[in-house]
C-alpha cells in the first residue's frame, strides 16, 4: 500500500532530524517576513475591504475572466520600480517560474549558489544550460563567463538581491558591469530588498542603478508589502512575451481583486517613507544589541539575521518557542549542512525589550 511507502519516507526524514510540522505563532514573532507590518496596517486592511466590491475571487485566469483591477497594480509596480511595465502573478514563487519561459534552449543561466528555491526551480524548468557560481563571487562568475559565453545565444545572470537566509546583499554594481560587458541579461529577485533598501524601492535604487533593457526585476508582494503575489518588471516586450508564454501566468487563477487593492495601498505607504525609516532605526538598534551578545560580527542593513547554532539549532528554537519567542529552526536542505541556524527577522513593531529577551533566553542555552 502506498500509505506504507509514505510512512517509510517520513521515518527517514525524522531519522535525519529533518522533519517539519505546522505551528501556530505564539508570543514575540521573530520569523515573519512582514518587515513593515503592513499586513495589519489599518489603511491596507481598509483597502482590502473596499476591494471586496469586485467579489471574493477573481473567477478565472487573467486571459479569461480574471483581469479585473490587476492592471492598476501592474502600472503602480512598474512606476515604483522604474520599469516600463510589470506583470502580476498569484505568488512570488510563480513569478520566479517565469524564468522557465524567459530562458530557452541555446541560452546559458549563471545562478548564485544560494539563490532561493523558486529561482532554482525556474532555472531547472527552463531548457537553458545552467552553471552555478560561488555565492556573491564575481571572480568565479567571470571565469565561468569567459569560458562559456561564446557558445550561447543569450546569457542570463540570476541572483537574489538580498539573500533570504543570510540577509546579505548581492554585489549588484559589479554584477551589472559584468552583465554589460558580456551583453548578458541580469535577472534580479528583489523579494527581500523591496520595502527595505533604497528608500523602500529596492536594491537597484540602493546601488543607484537605473533599470534598462537588460534588467528584469522580480518582486514578491508577500514580504515587506505584506500581501500576496509577485510581479515581473521590465520592458514592455517582456510583459507581452510572458502573457503569451509563461505557464505559471497563463494556467492559473488570478489574484483576488481585494488583495490587489491592498497591495496598491501598501506600496503607497512605502512610498511615503516613514515606515521604511522606522525599520532602518530598528535594524540599527538590533545591530547594537545582537553585537553586544556576540550573536553577530557585522552590522546588518537588512532585517534578516542568521544566528548559527549548528546541531543545537533545533534545541534552542524549541526552548525559545516554549518561552513565547517564536523562532523557527532552519536546517538542511534549506541551508547547507553545518550552517543550521535560527533565522531572526525583525520588523517595525519590535522593541528594544524584545531584542534583549531574545538574546537572554538564547544565552541560557548557548
Amino acid at each position: 500500500m502506498f500509505r506504507e511507502v509514505l510512512k517509510k519516507e517520513i521515518d527517514k526524514i525524522k531519522d535525519n532530524n529533518l522533519y517539519r510540522e505546522l505551528r501556530k505563532v505564539k508570543g514575540i514573532n521573530f520569523s515573519s517576513n512582514d518587515y513593515l507590518c503592513l499586513s495589519k496596517h489599518p489603511e491596507v486592511i481598509e483597502a482590502l475591504k473596499n476591494g471586496a466590491k469586485y467579489g471574493v475571487g477573481s473567477t478565472g485566469s487573467r486571459l479569461t475572466s480574471g483581469n479585473i483591477n490587476h492592471e492598476k497594480l501592474e502600472e503602480k509596480m512598474a512606476k515604483f520600480k522604474g520599469t516600463e511595465s510589470s506583470l502580476l502573478y498569484p505568488t512570488g514563487y510563480m513569478a520566479n517560474l517565469s524564468i522557465s519561459a524567459i530562458c530557452k534552449k541555446g541560452d546559458l543561466i549563471l545562478s548564485d549558489e544560494l539563490n532561493h528555491a523558486s529561482i532554482i526551480d525556474g532555472c531547472r524548468l527552463s531548457k537553458a544550460d545552467r552553471l552555478i557560481y560561488k555565492h556573491c563571487d564575481t571572480n568565479h562568475l567571470l571565469d565561468l563567463l569567459e569560458k562559456n559565453y561564446k557558445n550561447y545565444n543569450n546569457i542570463f545572470i540570476i541572483t537574489d538581491s538580498v539573500f533570504s537566509m543570510d540577509g546579505d546583499i548581492a554585489p549588484l554594481n559589479e554584477l551589472k558591469k559584468i552583465a554589460d560587458d558580456f551583453g548578458a541579461v541580469l535577472i534580479l529577485d528583489d523579494a527581500h530588498a523591496t520595502g527595505v533598501l533604497g528608500n523602500g524601492k529596492g536594491a537597484l535604487e540602493y546601488f543607484n542603478i537605473k533599470p534598462d533593457d537588460n534588467i528584469i526585476i522580480i518582486v514578491t508582494l508577500s514580504k515587506a508589502i505584506g500581501c500576496l503575489g509577485g510581479c515581473v518588471c521590465g520592458v514592455e516586450e517582456l510583459k507581452d512575451y510572458l502573457i503569451n508564454t509563461s505557464r505559471s501566468f497563463i494556467f492559473t487563477t488570478a489574484l483576488p481583486p481585494a488583495i490587489v487593492e491592498a497591495a496598491i495601498k501598501a506600496i503607497e505607504i512605502i512610498e511615503e517613507g516613514k515606515v521604511v525609516k522606522k525599520l532602518k532605526k530598528n535594524i540599527n538598534l538590533a545591530n547594537k544589541i545582537f553585537k553586544s551578545y556576540n550573536f553577530i560580527n557585522r552590522e546588518n542593513e537588512t532585517p534578516i539575521y542568521p544566528f548559527i547554532f549548528r546541531d543545537k539549532t533545533v534545541k534552542i528554537a524549541e526552548y525559545l518557542i516554549k518561552n513565547n519567542i517564536f523562532c523557527i529552526p532552519i536546517r538542511y536542505p534549506t541551508v547547507p549542512k553545518g550552517s543550521e541556524r535560527i533565522r531572526i527577522s525583525i520588523n517595525v513593531e519590535h522593541m528594544k525589550e524584545d531584542f534583549i529577551i531574545l538574546c537572554e533566553k538564547i544565552k541560557e542555552l548557548w
